[in-house]
């Protein structure tokens, strides 16, 4: 049952209906609290949104200590740090997820790119970026941080 709440997460969060996605994600958490898959995608979800991130943090955290050195969690982990401006503590965990990554994760360079211009090297945010798009990324946000050398959601 864990596994349909998630799944039905997942679906409703790509239609953006967020509250039917959140309802979804809490019915599969009260079934498995323990889904370290689930606890991640929820937490990303929140953290996409800007919204309860101090709970999305915890989801995260709790998903990285039931499945440690799993690059998509230590990513997610990352990207709620950087949404809380712990700039310093996001860049651990981006470099985290690039070390245990094995696919050469497009999003993830994004986000290295992101937190190091909050971390004003310039330099190795554009650098990333430009890696985020040769490994496949391509959208005009991306032109924009790439063409205008900072950051832009």
């Amino acid at each position: 049952m864990a596994y349909t709440y998630s799944a039905l997460g997942d679906a409703y969060h790509a239609l953006n209906d967020n509250k039917a996605s959140d309802d979804a994600y809490e019915k599969a958490l009260a079934n498995n609290p323990g889904s370290a898959y689930t606890l991640n995608n929820y937490a990303y979800y929140l953290s996409l949104r800007g919204e309860r991130l101090d709970d999305a943090a915890e989801m995260s955290k709790r998903s990285n200590e039931l499945q440690p050195n799993t690059a998509s969690f230590e990513d997610t982990y990352a990207w709620i740090l950087f949404r809380q401006k712990k700039y310093a503590e996001a860049r651990i965990w981006i470099e985290k997820a690039i070390l245990h990554d094995k696919n050469n994760s497009a999003v993830q360079a994004e986000h290295y790119g992101d937190i190091m211009f909050y971390l004003g090297d310039t330099e190795a945010a554009l650098l990333n970026w430009k890696k985020a798009k040769q490994n496949g990324a391509d959208s005009p946000v991306l032109e924009r941080k790439i063409n205008e050398k900072k950051y832009t959601e």
